[in-house]
């Protein structure tokens, strides 16, 4: 494939609407770039097409329907498309671009995730195929490129229909190659289900399969079945059980391991029907599988890179690298900062008081030192004489000032954040008052509770009040 050209034949089909941008990736028989649109001022991704693949014009016609088809389809976990089109040679969809890593990538850097992770990025793929099974749509090449991670750690799903598509082009091609009549030209090996290897007519229980493959690679690090060949894999596909989760993960639950166990049956008739069944045993095997976020953990990564850069410069070298730190530091906190909406130390104002005593987070013999609302959060922290509270718009959460500790932080989500929590006196009671902190809140937490610390030092004996970044 010829990127450059392709890439000029793109923008020239685009027109002025769009400026076309960096390669993102490439596979097969497409590629895709980023791209600005100019009226709505955003990035999408743009799918390309190599139409050689499909020379006849009916072909084409039935890679548009079929795209069409997939941008019908609006759910949380679907990458949506934002428009379909062809030509002449060029065929394009465009789509949301997704700023964050898939979980291929994810894998590469971390090998194996967090059961707790897994099941959450399996859960949230389940009800993206619930979803496009329930409009007769099955995905066919469900595996770790197509499934994304926007920054926040939600979970996407790309390419539906794609493989159906691609693989109608290529048996319309004269003289493709093809291995057998229905299901298995187009896909991956290692992920494909035991009907899709022996050609079978397909259903929404073959991305079931490929699921539990996915699911099964997250926890181990590897595919349970690789080999030499596409042929080698395809039937070990068709004939081997991969090996016992728990005897490769002994972490895993025994009801995780069952519905995992379930979903690599070689017997369609056997596995989860539905996804939607795939997504309600994985809540119930795991409740945390309910939750959205998901835990990037590239930190090591990270800090490998700072290290090796260090020692790969000189002394002038670093002290040009931390000028630089120490400007962005600056830049990050006057312009990409928002202001607090409240920021007040004793005496606090006289409305606020009034407040705090009417939602009775004060008593009448307590007095507020601190109160703290992000400019980008509904929740305020109060420290007072004698309570550590938590208001929300709708409920009060308040501690003894002796019996817990603040907590400032890193998390990295897709990206750098901090967040600020309350320590309780059982290891296992955490609660978050701020998910999403700016720099300018960490400086100005930070500051407040090291002073604070010290105002308590200085008084009774009591627990510490820390306030410290640190890897989570």
């Amino acid at each position: 494939m010829d990127l450059e050209a392709l890439q000029k034949r793109l923008q020239e089909a685009l027109g002025q609407e769009f400026t076309v941008g960096p390669l993102l990736g490439q596979g097969g028989f497409a590629a895709v770039f980023r791209a600005r649109d100019n009226s709505l001022n955003r990035d999408v991704a743009v799918k390309v097409l190599d139409l050689e693949l499909a020379p006849s014009p009916t072909v084409a016609e039935r890679f548009l329907r079929e795209a069409q088809t997939v941008a019908r389809l609006e759910n949380p976990h679907i990458v949506p498309i934002y428009k379909v089109g062809r030509q002449e040679e060029v065929f394009y969809i465009i789509m949301r671009c997704i700023d964050g890593p898939s979980l291929r990538v994810l894998l590469e850097r971390n090998k194996k995730l967090s059961v707790g992770d897994a099941a959450r990025i399996a859960r949230q793929v389940a009800d993206a195929l619930a979803y496009a099974h329930k409009h007769d749509l099955v995905h066919r090449d469900i595996k770790p490129d197509n499934i994304l991670l926007d920054t926040s750690g939600h979970v996407l799903v790309t390419d539906f229909g794609i493989a159906k598509a691609a693989q109608v082009a290529q048996a319309a091609t004269p003289g493709a190659a093809q291995l057998t009549s229905e299901g298995m030209i187009i896909g991956t090996p290692q992920y494909m289900s035991p009907e899709q290897a022996s050609g079978d007519r397909l259903d929404g229980r073959s991305d079931i399969y490929s699921l539990g493959i996915v699911v099964y690679q997250m926890l181990t690090g590897t595919p349970p079945f690789d080999g030499p060949s596409s042929a080698s894999i395809l039937a070990q596909q068709l004939t081997q059980t991969p090996a016992p989760i728990r005897r490769v993960r002994p972490d895993v639950s025994e009801e995780m391991a069952f519905v995992l166990e379930r979903m690599l049956e070689k017997n369609p008739a056997k596995r989860f029907q539905t996804a939607t069944e795939v997504s309600r045993a994985l809540v119930d095997a795991l409740p945390t599988a309910a939750r959205n976020r998901i835990q990037v953990p590239f930190r090591r990564r990270l800090t490998a890179m700072f290290y090796k850069s260090l020692l790969g410069l000189g002394v002038a070298g670093c002290l040009l690298f931390l000028a630089f730190v120490a400007g962005a530091a600056v830049v990050a906190y006057t312009l990409f900062s928002s202001k607090p909406r409240i920021e007040a130390r004793a005496p606090v104002p006289d409305s606020l008081t009034r407040m705090l005593r009417a939602r009775r987070v004060l008593a009448s013999d307590d007095a507020a030192m601190f109160a703290y609302q992000p400019g980008n959060d509904s929740s305020l922290l109060v420290f007072s004489k004698r309570r550590t509270a938590v208001v929300t718009p709708r409920a009060v959460r308040s501690y003894a000032r002796d019996s817990v500790e603040p907590d400032l932080d890193l998390d990295i989500v897709g990206g750098l954040g901090a967040r600020l929590v309350i320590k309780r006196d059982h290891p296992q009671s955490i609660d978050t008052v701020f998910r999403h902190l700016s720099f300018r809140d960490v400086v100005r937490l930070a500051l407040v509770l090291q002073q604070l610390e010290q105002e308590d030092s200085a008084g009774k004996p009591r627990r510490r009040v820390r306030a410290r970044a640190r890897p989570s």
